[in-house]
């Protein structure tokens, strides 16, 4: 199609269906896509398999006397949120640049030398004057915990708030509050208005996550599976880490009777088969349908598809648009490649949707290329360190969490 003939329709649906949605929308604005049972899809087009896919699906398994009917409660979908949901990399992972903001721009704040000295590093790295390495992506982990540490979860619902406010450094005309894909938030409203249970499951703090949600889609704070951080009495943080277990039980009343309840130690990475963990712990069965962007996903995908006493699908968003977004053409090869190997199903953000933030956003030419190679870099950056990219490193991790973060 046409690029101008594209853009003038997008603008046109804009017009027609959300009279009040501006090209910069306001989160409240954003609230406002909604999609009917029906499927009044505005933002796919019209001849998009993927969309196709889901709707007769969704229709299957919604219609009672069919074969492939499937009762309310057990109509359970799960989300990625980076690069599925929201912008991932603009010009890099949200969860690192919410780091970096705390570490080396946030007044309120101030860090350790090490700490900002780990902060410069890590942006350094996310302009490849540096490669990030295996160890440097391990240790953000617990980094991210420690600039956070002791903060209610109304308190980090308030600094997040106003990190929502920030530009989005690599997509002009966007906040990281309305940084959302809007043919998405249409697909969450279509599944909950069939009666799913929408959750999301990432490797993003929960509670990083759960104000990004919160009155844009229509699902609840609850319904948020994340990495985890654990929640502890005021001074005792220290008391919950990987080498000194203790059992919630060591603590009762008196102990919660004067103190405020606060962040801690980080507690698990929510990536790859943790967040099947996280899934068999919090739902206790499997989900119908998953959709995700990328090889942490995977798992995700095995777990709702393979052995599912229901019907059961996986869609895999694409990063194949690299004008309206910046998108990794490699990285959305290899994805459509394991998607036509596992039976998934694969979502073209420039072939399947009219818009992604609406027509008056456009990547920064300034961080372009740095964003584009990022998601390959870190892979490469392990393989030169004699680390797979798939392995797990955990006790490196510890290592560094009691001989950086619990001096």
């Amino acid at each position: 199609m046409n690029k101008k003939v594209l853009w003038i329709l997008t603008a046109i649906l804009i017009i027609c269906g959300l009279t009040e949605l501006s090209a910069q929308p306001t989160r409240e604005q954003l609230a406002k896509i909604r999609v009917t049972k029906e499927g009044n899809f505005q933002y796919w087009n019209s001849d998009a398999v993927s969309l196709a896919q889901l709707k007769a699906f969704v229709a299957d398994v919604t219609t009672e006397g069919s074969k492939q009917f499937v009762p309310v409660r057990d109509r359970l979908a799960v989300f990625d949120i980076d690069g599925t949901l929201l912008c991932e990399t603009a010009p890099f992972y949200m969860n690192w640049l919410v780091m970096l903001h705390r570490l080396l721009d946030d007044p309120d704040y101030t860090p350790t030398k090490e700490l900002h000295d780990f902060g410069e590093a890590a942006r350094k790295g996310m302009y490849n004057t540096v490669l990030i390495d295996r160890e440097m992506d391990d240790r953000a982990q617990y980094v991210q915990a420690e600039i956070f540490k002791g903060m209610t979860m109304a308190e980090m619902d308030k600094w997040m708030h106003k990190f929502m406010e920030k530009s989005c450094e690599g997509l002009e005309g966007l906040k990281w509050g309305t940084a959302l894909y809007w043919p998405m938030i249409e697909v969450v409203s279509y599944l909950v208005a069939n009666d799913f249970q929408v959750y999301i499951c990432s490797g993003t703090a929960q509670d990083m996550i759960r104000p990004l949600i919160e009155d844009v889609l229509p699902i609840g704070r609850y319904q948020v599976m994340g990495s985890e951080i654990h929640y502890v009495p005021e001074g005792k943080a220290e008391d919950f880490g990987w080498e000194t277990p203790i059992i919630m039980e060591t603590y009762g009343f008196d102990d919660l009777k004067t103190q405020r309840t606060v962040r801690g130690l980080f507690k698990q990475k929510g990536t790859k088969w943790s967040k099947v963990d996280m899934m068999t712990r919090q739902l206790g069965q499997k989900p119908i349908l998953a959709f995700g962007n990328s090889s942490g996903d995977y798992p995700m995908f095995e777990f709702v598809t393979v052995g599912n006493n229901y019907p059961s699908m996986a869609f895999c968003l694409l990063c194949d648009d690299t004008e309206r977004e910046l998108g990794n053409t490699t990285k959305a090869d290899k994805c459509r490649k394991e998607c036509e190997a596992n039976g998934w199903m694969p979502v073209s953000m420039r072939n399947d949707w009219t818009t992604i933030y609406g027509p008056d956003v456009s990547p920064t030419s300034t961080v372009i290329q740095s964003a584009r190679i990022n998601s390959t870099n870190t892979s490469r950056a392990y393989q030169l360190n004699g680390l797979p990219a798939t392995d797990n490193t955990r006790g490196i991790v510890i290592q560094n969490q009691q001989k950086v973060f619990r001096k």
